[in-house]
């Protein structure tokens, strides 16, 4: 193929826009887009998308319904996720309301102010701005979040035991005091949001981590009550993982890759794939969809007649077939997807998602897609850590990075070979995912044909040294505790000498997640040892892509260095 041809394939493919549903505002239904090239927020009027934000945001409080604006963030220093915060309203207008310039990890509103939690290199907090001042109300435990504040109320979860294994519910109100809430010890709660006067949230407690329910939590009484819907196909389901809009009772519901739409407990029928995001307007229900092999598409079901159309199609697709099943390691079954493009070549790329706490379900993935185009088989592992097959499988990691997850993704690279779906295979990912393809070269260099790593962990102390106040809390709850042998021992830097595979690196500059700096040193290190590699430093940009022109930075080199390194396979 000609570079001019793959470049033009490319580009197509990332400038096609994607639709996600995050709610409404005045009965207005809102969409996190990519329209024009850039993450925005924009209002679906009819039939048409209208763009309600000028620059390129980062994130997004959960919008109210009853009111008319909702605030944002945005990254405001090239990439290094130092935050400030604006408010935009549906006609577009919008000001900034504060500038704390620090890592915002999560953000809520109510009418009366907006509380954030944020990151230093010292401290995790709970901040709020009310009448156009900031302040702190109380420090939290370094991975925390919240998700809804209702007057004095702010909810949020957190690790607040010595069990890195559970996630506790917390309350706080404005002066800082600070009610931590669990239905069971042990368990993992994640709160949704509050509505007449309860607190309704996500748990597995009844399910010991195999799966979750909904639950209400009164705030005067502190009783805890299990939610009943009017219909039961949502519970007949028994899905490993949910989420709840309780204004609408709709609910996204999760297993073994796929979702479903359900109303007050009865389902929606949405095509195979994913649900993305779903809204209330009346007797319509506005929802996203998307699918490995077709981008996002805007759905409108009808409730009075429950008829769905089409509101606006995808504007990306690819010919292929997708295949799920789960690949046995032990006593370990590991979820894979095997996605086939019409235009198959002999070669396989391991493809591992970020995270850890991530997966590759049957949603849209712009770097799989490029490699689908491509004509590349991607097989895409679910290992342990990963999420949507129950919290126990996902806690499985803590403190065994590296160690199962690898293993994991090397059965499944053996299980392709042994059924010869190809005769070549690669390993690639991004963040945990280029951690993981490091890893994977070093531990296991006789695997692979090749490699890709894009923002990668090489050095998890060095890591730990240069993060804030989050990323240390998150390596310390990953490594149960902060066991520094253990983190030099899964360290990619410790088994850099046996790399064998030729590798590409992609290393964003301005990276605060996951530093250039051990990547670097990585480098430098394959440099003295003459192995075959190379490296895309990437100026004036962070960890997360926010415009197009970031996605074809990182996926150009990585789709280059796959055609020279495979171009045996094309004769």
């Amino acid at each position: 193929m000609e570079y001019s041809e793959l470049l033009k394939k490319l580009e197509e493919l990332i400038k096609a826009p994607s639709y996600h549903m995050v709610g409404k505002l005045k009965d207005v239904p809102l969409l996190l887009t990519t329209t024009e090239g850039v993450v925005n927020l924009s209002v679906l009027r009819g039939d048409k998308l209208d763009r309600i934000t000028k620059d390129p945001i980062a994130e997004l409080a959960n919008p109210k319904p009853q009111l008319d604006y909702v605030p944002i963030i945005r990254d405001v220093e090239r990439g290094k996720e130092l935050h400030s915060i604006f408010v935009v309203n549906l006609k577009g207008e919008e000001y900034e309301l504060a500038s704390p310039k620090m890592r915002i990890t999560s953000i809520a509103y109510d009418e009366k102010a907006v509380v954030f939690t944020g990151s230093t290199q010292d401290s995790t907090a709970l901040y709020m701005v009310e009448d156009g001042k900031l302040r702190k109300i109380v420090e939290l435990p370094p991975f925390s979040a919240i998700t809804d504040v209702d007057g004095d109320h702010i909810a949020g979860y957190g690790v607040f035991t010595k069990n890195f294994r559970s996630f506790e519910i917390f309350l706080a109100d404005k002066s800082g005091e600070v009610k931590v809430i669990t239905p069971k010890e042990g368990s993992v709660n994640t709160p949704s949001a509050f509505k007449e006067g309860k607190l309704y949230f996500i748990s597995d407690y009844e399910y010991s981590g195999e799966r979750e329910w909904i639950y209400a939590y009164d705030v005067k009484s502190g009783e805890i009550s299990r939610v009943k819907f009017t219909y039961d196909d949502l519970e007949k389901s028994q899905p490993t993982s949910l989420s709840i809009n309780p204004d609408d009772r709709l609910v996204i519901a999760s297993k073994n890759g796929e979702s479903k739409l359900y109303i007050d407990g009865k389902e929606i029928k949405t095509p195979e794939g994913n649900v993305t995001g779903a809204t209330k307007v009346g007797d319509k229900v506005y929802f996203t969809h998307t699918h490995l092999l077709n981008k996002s598409t805007i759905y409108l079901h009808d409730l009075r007649d429950s008829t769905t159309r089409v509101v606006i199609d995808s504007s990306a697709s690819i010919k292929g077939k997708v295949e799920f099943m789960k690949v046995k390691n032990g006593d370990v079954e590991v979820p894979t997807f095997i996605v086939t493009p019409e235009n198959k070549k002999d070669v396989g790329v391991i493809y591992v998602h970020g995270g850890p706490w991530g997966s590759v379900d049957n949603s849209w993935d712009t770097i799989i897609a490029s490699l689908l185009i491509n004509g590349y088989v991607v097989i895409a592992p679910n290992f342990r850590g990963s999420m949507g097959y129950g919290n126990k499988f996902m806690l499985m990691d803590i403190g065994d990075l590296g160690g199962g997850d690898l293993s994991d993704v090397v059965r499944v690279r053996d299980y392709i070979v042994e059924k010869k779906v190809v005769s070549k295979v690669g390993i690639m990912g991004y963040s945990y995912g280029g951690y993981m393809t490091l890893l994977a070269l070093g531990r296991e260099p006789d695997k692979w044909d090749f490699g890709v790593a894009g923002a990668a962990v090489a050095d998890w102390v060095e890591m730990y040294e240069l993060g804030d106040s989050f990323f240390k809390g998150f390596i310390t709850m990953v490594f149960n505790g902060g066991n520094k042998e253990l983190m030099k021992e899964r360290s990619p830097i410790s088994y850099v000498e046996n790399v064998k595979a030729p590798l590409c690196v992609i290393q964003p500059q301005n990276d605060s997640r996951t530093p250039a700096l051990p990547v670097l040193k990585y480098c430098l290190r394959l440099q003295e040892l003459g192995k075959k590699f190379e490296l895309h430093l990437i100026p004036d940009m962070g960890h997360i892509p926010y415009t197009v022109d970031d996605t074809m930075k990182i996926i150009l080199p990585a789709v280059l260095f796959l055609e020279r390194e495979t171009k045996k396979e094309k004769s």
